[in-house]
Order: structure tokens, then sequence, then C-alpha cells
């Protein structure tokens, strides 16, 4: 990893040295007589902000366009996409123009665009669009461009919108076009009466049927596809339409999932393999053959031929592990040793080694179910420095607990190797922190904190986030979310944090802004809890950027304590642990207590409605809301603390439980025992890897992860406690 320069670091030091002096400075605006100082010509575009929102609309345009002139490239453009924002149509398409010249780029286009589209001026929007690369423009610039052209009667409008619509992936931008802009053919009413004069005196053009297709596969109407695929097919041989990528990728979804001829397409896709040796489509075609073999099941060497082609014709690396994804999946569903035998062949040919971590995570429940245990050392050794760190990190602490359990032969230097690496598991927290606990580092407290505060990401060749270079757009953007803060605009950091991800910020920059944005909190209105949320995940994908070991206070912000009084009241009442509490508040909804999940699970403990009504009835209860903080903490509660004294007191059985329903978990209790030959006494840390469902497993980790790191936090001495009665 590159070194963060020293003068970005001096930046950064000055900066937030200089605002935890000034500590004071309020959430709603109050900014501190030294903001010139600090920010320098910046300053005039905070100021005009400010201006704006007291409806002084000149003297905050002259703010901005004094900070076009000297502020900083990133500030002053949002200086000149301001004065777009007010004024009469004249001034707003003249500040988009000007926006337009001074500030070329995505942005611009998308603001000039929509300007020039809400105030008619069609020729101008086109003209600023010109030169649009469909590969990477937003759709609705594109779409706004489009309908321009279609209300000017472009000659090139058809060829544009052919290229949208085949160079894309789609989106609710081409659905929202065609049903609502594009004068297109009545495909489907002549589909549904075939026999209709209107069916038989439709015409079209073949470009027509392609887009029709595109669209009838965004809504997944698989009957209509599969019925239109054979006109598609002749087509392609015929060269009337070039099979292009996304043409091709829709073409194998449907048969994928509209049909269960499933062998006689894997033979019609190898043939259109053939047919378009050489060309992009190759691949497509190569890739669903084997997709449809797989689907089979019982063509596991014609499958594995099909992918190896694929992988050889693929012009990316992502096709190229999506191909290998598949194959090894294919080998895993085949036989064990077949897997086995693929990974030692194929463990050094793939690029991003994260895209194969969920194949891995099937992998070891397929391990356990068949008690080939022996293979867990293997394979450790064989993907270390192939695979991700987390999924070295998984094997390698597996490794060492079945040889602890004595169901694979080894020493206890191999144990403690196996734990050491896993102490270096990458994003994981969860690997991380039992090992140390097996390692005994609880005895060790420097060496305990260096693992649970280590950077998420530890091998530069493995990790895809680099530390920003010291450049001017950097420290400005640097400038821009930190003069919001400082001059009391909380509520426009995170859409601009989101904008980046916080990947061109600095470590201290976005902690910084995490501990900001919690503070702005203000109890008295609800409405500001959403800062909450906000700065618990600009905190965490902090810790997943970070190029060095975060601090203890650092890290309490990717585990907060937020609705403190509520948590520890219910916790004293229900007897259970906070850190527990905790982790199910922040595992469930990221302390949002207005989120509703698609399954229908409410607020900040995620309770569903008959369970909240069951408890409600327990309580006398009759008028409630599970979106308020303290009824819903409440619940949770005394809910979670139910399930935990009905499974012998264990956290985590008692997280599964409230996750996935306590039948089930002691159902999957007993099949644990079974595969490890085992009467009672399951120790928990591996019984969690023999869950069915890998989100149950993943939720298991996160849950017992964030336990362990808010227990730490409270008090460190209790590590050893906590981790033996979550695991033990």
């Amino acid at each position: 990893m590159r070194p963060t320069s020293f003068a970005l670091r001096r930046f950064i030091s000055y900066f937030l040295a200089s605002f935890m002096l000034l500590s004071a400075v309020s959430c709603k605006g109050a900014p501190h007589p030294e903001g010139q100082e600090k920010f320098g010509d910046d300053t005039e575009y905070f100021i005009g902000l400010r201006l704006l929102k007291e409806g002084n609309e000149n003297a905050a345009r002259e703010k901005f366009k004094r900070c076009i002139k000297k502020g900083t490239p990133v500030i002053a453009q949002k200086s000149a996409e301001a004065l777009c924002t007010f004024g009469n149509i004249q001034e707003k398409n003249t500040a988009a123009e000007n926006l337009l010249k001074q500030f070329p780029g995505d942005d611009a286009i998308l603001i000039a665009a929509r300007q020039f589209s809400a105030s008619g001026e069609i020729n101008k929007l086109i003209e600023c669009t010109s030169n649009l690369d469909f590969s990477t423009a937003k759709n609705e610039v594109i779409r706004l461009r489009l309908e321009a052209m279609g209300r000017r009667g472009d000659s090139s409008y058809e060829t544009e919108v052919y290229r949208w619509f085949t160079e894309c992936p789609m989106s609710t931008e081409h659905y929202q076009f065609y049903r609502d802009f594009y004068n297109h053919p009545d495909f489907t009413t002549a589909y549904e009466n075939p026999n209709s004069e209107m069916a038989t005196s439709l015409e079209f053009t073949p470009q027509q049927f392609a887009m029709n297709y595109r669209i009838e596969s965004y809504k997944r109407n698989y009957s209509y596809t599969i019925y239109c695929s054979t006109m598609l097919t002749e087509y392609f041989k015929d060269g009337v339409l070039s099979p292009v990528p996304q043409l091709i990728s829709d073409f194998g979804k449907n048969y994928l999932y509209g049909s269960v001829e499933y062998t006689k397409n894997a033979v019609l896709f190898r043939q259109l393999a053939q047919d378009f040796a050489g060309t992009p489509a190759e691949y497509y075609f190569w890739f669903y053959a084997g997709r449809y073999y797989e689907k089979a099941g019982i063509f596991y060497r014609q499958s594995r031929q099909c992918f190896e082609s694929a992988m050889a014709t693929a012009e990316t690396s992502f096709q190229k592990d999506n191909a290998l994804w598949y194959l090894l999946n294919t080998s895993l569903n085949f036989s064990m040793d077949s897997i086995i035998e693929s990974i030692d062949e194929y463990s050094r040919e793939w690029s991003d080694c994260e895209y194969f971590e969920d194949f891995f995570e099937q992998l070891v429940s397929a391990l356990l179910a068949a008690g080939r245990w022996n293979e867990f050392g293997k394979i450790y050794k064989a993907i270390d420095g192939y695979a991700s760190d987390l999924t070295t990190a998984q094997f390698a602490y597996i490794y060492g607990r079945l040889i602890q359990e004595n169901l694979v032969e080894g020493t206890d230097e191999d144990v403690i190797s196996a734990f050491t690496r896993a102490c270096h598991g990458g994003s994981s927290l969860y690997y991380k922190a039992l090992a140390a606990y097996r390692l005994g580092l609880y005895k060790k407290p420097i060496e305990l904190k260096g693992v649970l505060c280590s950077p998420m990401s530890v091998h530069e060749s493995q990790s895809s986030h680099q530390i920003p270079a010291a450049t001017e757009n950097t420290r400005s953007q640097e400038n821009l979310l930190l003069g919001y803060a400082y001059f009391g605009f909380p509520e426009l950091i995170y859409p601009e944090w989101q904008k980046t991800q916080g990947a061109t910020i600095s470590t201290e920059t976005n902690f910084y802004l995490a501990d900001f944005l919690a503070k702005c909190v203000d109890p008295a209105v609800p409405e500001t809890s959403d800062y909450y949320t906000q700065s618990l995940r600009i905190a965490a994908r902090a810790q997943r950027l970070a190029n060095r070991e975060i601090t203890r206070e650092e890290l309490s912000l990717v585990y907060p304590h937020y609705y403190e009084n509520f948590v520890s009241k219910y916790c004293k009442e229900y007897k259970i642990s906070e850190p527990v509490m905790y982790a199910l508040i922040r595992s469930e909804s990221f302390f949002d207590a207005d989120v509703i999940s698609s399954a229908g699970a409410i607020g900040l403990t995620q309770l569903m409605e008959f369970t909240g009504s069951d408890i409600a009835r327990r309580f006398k209860m009759s008028d409630y809301s599970l979106t308020d903080p303290e009824t819903n903490i409440r619940f949770g509660t005394y809910y979670l603390s139910t399930l935990i004294s009905r499974c012998e007191d264990s956290a985590l059985l008692g997280f599964f439980s409230y996750n996935a329903g306590i039948t089930r978990v002691r159902r999957w209790l007993q099949s644990s025992l079974i595969e490890f030959g085992k009467k009672s006494n399951m120790p928990l840390d591996l019984f969690l890897e023999t869950v069915p469902f890998a989100e149950t497993r993943e939720y298991g980790r996160k849950l017992i992860s964030a336990t362990l790191a808010y227990d730490w936090l409270e008090d460190p001495h209790n590590f050893e406690q906590t981790a033996a009665n979550l695991i033990e």
C-alpha cells in the first residue's frame, strides 16, 4: 500500500486538530470566526449556502461566483452547481451553460441536461450530450437526450435508441422510456392474440424486435421470451442482428429460467458458440451451454468443458472469474474429489479472490457434512496467498479446531500456526477474534488490541483499497466534507460521502465525520436519528478501508452505544448482557429505528408484527408502535432474553433462534451432533459452520463479532469469559 504523503498527513492533522479544539461548533451551524483562515476562499461556498438557506439569493450568487474563481476544484464546481438551482429560467440556463464550460464532466452534463429538459431547451440538451459514451454515461442523461432527439425528429434517433437498449444493462430508465415515450409496435397484444388481424399485419424492424425482447426479459416474461427466441436465433444466424453481449446475456437467462429442456438448450448454445467463434458472443454461448448442462444434472464432463471454453474465450477478468466460479460449483455438486482437484488446478487463475468467498463458504459446509475433515488442512495450505484473507482465515481456524477436537491429526505447532494465520483474517473480525481467544491473547492486552483493531485489508496484492494520492482534488473533497461539518450542514455530508463511499477520503476524516454525525442527533427531534445510521455506515466503511490499526475510540464508532438509556434499562429488567443487545440492534437494523425489511420486520430489533402483537398482549399494551425506539428495544430485549433462556443460556443459539426460529435451531444442533459423532457438548463455533443456510451462518458470525467487540470496548478483561460463553 502507498503511504499517505507527508503533505496530505499535515493537511488532515491540521484540520482535525482544529476541529477538536472547536468542538463547540453546532450541528445547526454557528461556525467559528476562524473559518476564513481554515478554509480560505472555499469559505465563500459555505457562506453562500447559508445565505441561500436564508433566502438572500443575490448575496449567495456573489459568494458562489467568487468561489468559482478562487476556490479549490471540487468546491468551485459545487459553487457552479449551486448557481443552477435558483433564479429565473434564463439565469438557471446560463448557469448550466457556464457549468459545462468550466467543469466538463458527467456530473455537469447531468445537471445541465436536467435544466435544459425542464426549460424546454431541446437543442441545448442534445448539444451538451453529443459525445456521450453509452457504456459509462448515466442512464438518466441518455434518456433525456433520446427524448429530446425524439421530439426534434433527429434522423439518428432510432439508431441511438437501439444502441442504448443493446449496449447497456436494462434499468428502470429503459423501461419508463419504452413504456411512456418510445413509439413501439404492440408486440404484447399480437402475442396474446396471434391469429388476430393486428398480429398478422404487425410491422417491425429486427432492431425493434430486439428492444422489445430486452424489455420483456427485464419484466421476466419468460413465456413470451422463449416464444420469441426462435426468431431471435434466426436473426443471429442470418446476420440480421449482431449477438451483442447484453442481448446474448438476456437470451441465455431466458432459456435458463424459462425452459426445462436443459440438454436441448445446451446443444443449441454449443452450436451457436461454434458458429460465432472469435466474436464476443462466443463466451456467452459457451457459458450458458455450461449452465444448461449443469442444470440437467448428469453431464458433469460436458458442463466442465463448456466452462473451460468460456474461460478460454473470456475478454475480461470478470468473465473468466464468473466461468471459473461455475466450474468449481459444478465440481462441488459432482463429487468431493473433483472439487479438490479443481481447486488445486485453478486456484492460481482467478483474478478477484473475494469473488469466490461464497463458493468456499459452500465448500466448508459440504466438507463438514461429508466428514472430510482432513481436507481442511490441505485446502488451507493450498489456497493461502491465492484465496481471500477471509476464506483462508476460515479454513485455518476450522483446521485448528478440528485438531483440538481430535478429529484430524496435527501437532500443537500446527494449531498455533493455523490460529495465528486466522488472526490475520482480513475483513472478518469473527475469525480474528476467535483465533485470538484460542491463542490466549486475552493474557496479552496489547496483542489482543492489535488483532481487534487491525486493518481489514492486510495484503497489498489482494486489496483494491489504496490510499488516495495527495492531489488537489483529494484535498478539495476533504475540504468540502469537513466544511459541511464546520459550517453546520450535517444533512449534506452523507449524500456527498456516498458518491465515493469514503474511498477518496482519509481514515482520519472518515472517522471524524462519523463522530460528528453521531453528535448531531437531537433526542427531541426524532428525524435526526438518521444521523446514527449514517455515522455507523461511514465508520464501518472507514474500518474496511483503513490502512493502519485503528484506535479504540475509532472502533467505538464502528460499535456505537446509541439509545443507551433504553438498552441499559431493559437489559437490567430482562437480565441480558448489554453487549449482546447492542450486537443484535447493530446487526439487525444498523440503528435505523424506521427500517422495515422486505419480510416485514420492523424497527431497531427487526420484530415481526405478529411477534410484537404477542409481546404487547403479555405486557397488556393495546397502543404501541414498533417504530418507537423505546418500545422496540423493550420488546426485542424481552424476546431475545426468553429465547436465550430456552437455549440453555446460550447467546449464539438465542441469536440463531431469533433469526430462524428455535425449532429449526434444535433440529440443526441434533444434525450437527450426528455429523461430528457426538452425543452432547457440541462446540458452538463448529456448530455454526454446519448450519445449512449461509445467511444464518453469517448472521451468527456478525452477532458473535459484535458482542465480543462491544464487550471488549466496555472492559477488555471480560474477553476470555465472554468468548468462552459464546462459543464453548
